[in-house]
């Protein structure tokens, strides 16, 4: 089974996913990643405890 994040950045620009993708979910690497402009969607193959880091910021698990 794989958990699948989608990261929504709202009125900033992004240069870095990784380094966000980084403090979101702790150093955790996910199996895969794909990101452009304001969404990045991120699997892994266990359950995240995202971190909040603020309201520009939703992180929703989408179902798999």
């Amino acid at each position: 089974m794989t958990y699948v994040y989608q990261v929504t950045v709202i009125g900033i620009a992004i240069n870095n996913w990784q380094d966000l993708r980084n403090v979101i979910f702790s150093d955790h690497q996910p199996l895969e990643e794909t990101y452009g402009g304001q969404v990045g969607t991120f699997t892994f193959d266990a359950p995240q405890e995202p971190v909040y880091v603020g309201h520009l910021i939703k992180v929703e698990q989408l179902l798999t």
